[in-house]
């Protein structure tokens, strides 16, 4: 599948004494180097990248020669969409990515809203050895994907464009007259019809362009670290914290059966190790981020306890209701106990 063996005899020579010699060190690994392709679509700024850098740091101090990691960040294998497809199918081996909906419904769980209100929640809920891990994991595997590790992102909220002079902060009567842009996913297009404003679904890829132009008056489901990204078209940000924005490290689930028990091993325990750190630095990240866009001269909001009470229940009470039709009852019930919990 993914596999690129050593042909050359001189090499096949020094890589077995290599691997002699490595027995009485380290656990032993097929002779044969596995290549792969480690994609993502974000930017340098995104915490996936340094994610990606551990996992590779990791993964060689602890297999050394077991893998090469062909390392594809910022989207030059396409968006983040394109290559979840393409991990599905085996063309991408491994990819840090978004859950994509359009392939499972019940996907649309990454995206409701206020299932976590704090760093403390969301890491019991998709943290390693989290709530909602085992849930995940099972609709990966029906999509011919294995999930390594979630990933945190931030808390996402809505920022306004330059010139528009408005600070959505009471639902749903500030939204009235608002253009947002959403991701094009029906959860996405239903939480902001609740919250009262004009949802427009667009690919990530048109945004920036659609709020220079004024094509949209904001957007939805931006975290910090997008918030920074487009910087210089934005004048507020309100840090709603509506939602928890999860990525997911996959693989595809016919490369990772092929592999060996030894290199299953290291690759989750390097994807552990990377995880695990993301987890501890992600709210730190999310501070300076927003220290950052602050000190750039955009204006960061914070919900009062009545705005974010009145929030969470618009959210609860319609979004949570409108979804048990998407995803199954059974199913958002499971995530009502985990909140409760």
């Amino acid at each position: 599948m993914l596999k690129t063996l050593i042909q050359n005899p001189g090499v096949k020579q020094i890589a077995g004494s290599v691997a002699l010699a490595a027995t009485l060190m380290a656990p032993t690994y097929s002779h044969a180097t596995e290549e792969v392709v480690l994609a993502h679509a974000m930017s340098n700024d995104h915490i996936f990248n340094p994610i990606a850098d551990h996992f590779m740091a990791s993964l060689a101090k602890n297999a050394p020669d077991a893998f090469e990691i062909k390392y594809h960040p910022g989207g030059d294998l396409g968006d983040w969409t394109s290559q979840f497809e393409q991990t599905i199918a085996g063309e991408i081996g491994m990819t840090m990515t978004f859950p994509a909906t359009d392939f499972d419904p019940r996907l649309n769980i990454s995206i409701m809203g206020m299932v976590a209100d704090s760093w403390d929640d969301a890491v019991k809920i998709y943290g390693p050895g989290g709530s909602m891990v085992g849930t995940y994991n099972e609709i990966y595997a029906g999509l011919n994907m294995k999930l390594l590790a979630i990933l945190p992102v931030d808390f996402g909220g809505i920022a306004i464009r330059k010139g528009m002079g408005k600070v959505p902060v009471n639902f749903p009567e500030d939204g009235a007259g608002l253009k947002v842009r959403v991701p094009p996913m029906q959860t996405a297009i239903k939480r902001f019809e609740y919250l009262g404003f004009n949802p427009v679904p667009m690919p990530f890829s048109e945004l920036y362009t659609a709020l220079q132009l004024g094509s949209v008056d904001g957007r939805t489901f931006g975290p910090p670290s997008e918030i920074w990204q487009m910087r210089d078209v934005l004048e507020t940000y309100v840090f709603s914290r509506d939602y928890f924005e999860q990525g997911a490290f996959l693989v595809n689930l016919d490369w990772w059966n092929d592999l060996n028990p030894e290199q299953q091993q290291a690759l989750q325990a390097a994807a552990d190790d990377a995880a695990s750190w993301a987890w501890q630095e992600a709210e730190q990240i999310s501070e300076k981020l927003i220290a950052d866009i602050k000190d750039y001269g955009i204006n960061v909001v914070e919900l009062d306890a009545a705005q974010q009470s009145k929030l969470r229940q618009i959210i609860q009470d319609k979004e949570w209701t409108w979804m048990e039709a998407t995803v199954g009852k059974h199913l958002v019930e499971q995530i009502r106990a985990t909140t409760a919990e």
